[in-house]
């Protein structure tokens, strides 16, 4: 089975911690919340503020990626000179697409389908990555082969960049799930509104009539944070690893307003748990009683990091 198929659950991590606000934070909900201010923060059914997962998880990404070119590793998001992802390359993914659209078929031999391979194979050898998983399927000789899953799957691993094979994209499902980020503790209704004017880009200046209010979460708030990762693979582990390295050392800004120094932030108190559902024990305790095993936060990030550069 490929280390890209997630449709059978092999593994499981949950990382849990607390994300410490050091600034105050907005992340908007819409005017329709609320009439006192021009922007209101975003807020559950009772009231009470919290993080957006996809919040979480855009500013966890982008922080790995910055990190990934030092490393080199591709990273489309950064690379719009060389779009060698299958998230980005529009003809990549045309095809692509050939290929997928022919799964549980036998692929015919005809001209389309041979020189659709033709180009695929030049963008595996010019990326000189994935290729041995391919090479395993007898790529690129699958015409008169009955196209599966694993097929697919060893042409994402060809073609995506890092990020989105971590991360997600349109073609492979994310191996990291970001849960949405209650307070931690009693909310007492302390929310600010603070002041705002628009800025003249020519002039440098505020521009008339344009005042403006918004609502913020004051500092010291605190979040609970929450990521499960199901069948991830070592390099998961270890760009999971590198984000979280950055989120404790405050390096990952949430929220909007930043440029005025909103949404700094710092990850603490991090634990990871996991099971391995191949073992019969530990998929038995993990079912009769939740039961997984526990690491803690520090040594995990010092592991995987550390197998990741190379030290």
């Amino acid at each position: 089975m490929h280390e890209l198929n997630r449709a059978i659950l092999r593994s499981r991590y949950h990382i849990t911690g607390l994300v410490a606000m050091d600034t105050a934070l907005h992340i908007g909900g819409g005017r329709e919340l609320s009439t006192i201010t021009d922007s209101p923060v975003v807020r559950t059914v009772t009231g009470e503020p919290f993080i957006p997962g996809s919040s979480i998880k855009g500013a966890f990404r982008a922080a790995v990626e910055r990190l990934l070119p030092a490393l080199e590793m591709r990273t489309c998001q950064l690379d719009d000179g060389h779009p060698d992802c299958l998230s980005t390359n529009c003809d990549m993914s045309r095809y692509y697409n050939v290929l997928r659209q022919q799964k549980g078929r036998t692929l015919a031999a005809d001209e389309d389908t041979k020189k659709t391979i033709e180009k695929l194979q030049a963008i595996v050898s010019h990326l000189d990555i994935g290729a041995s998983s391919l090479t395993a399927l007898g790529w690129p000789d699958w015409c008169g082969h009955t196209i599966t899953d694993e097929h697919l799957l060893a042409l994402l691993d060809a073609l995506l960049c890092e990020s989105c094979k971590t991360f997600g994209s349109v073609h492979l499902v994310s191996a990291a799930i970001f849960h949405d980020l209650p307070v931690d503790g009693e909310w007492y209704e302390a929310f600010q509104v603070r002041d705002g004017v628009g800025i003249d880009r020519d002039s440098e200046r505020a521009r008339e009539q344009v005042k403006y209010d918004f609502e913020v979460v004051p500092p010291q708030t605190v979040f609970k944070f929450a990521l499960t990762l199901e069948n991830p693979r070592d390099r998961d582990l270890q760009l999971v690893a590198l984000g979280l390295q950055e989120f404790i050392q405050g390096m990952v800004p949430i929220g909007g307003i930043r440029s005025r120094g909103l949404g700094r932030c710092h990850l603490e108190d991090l634990t990871v748990r996991y099971v391995d559902f191949t073992k019969d024990q530990a998929r038995k305790d993990y079912l009769v009683s939740g039961k997984m095993t526990e690491q803690d936060g520090k040594i995990f990030i010092a592991g995987h990091v550390a197998t990741l550069v190379g030290v």
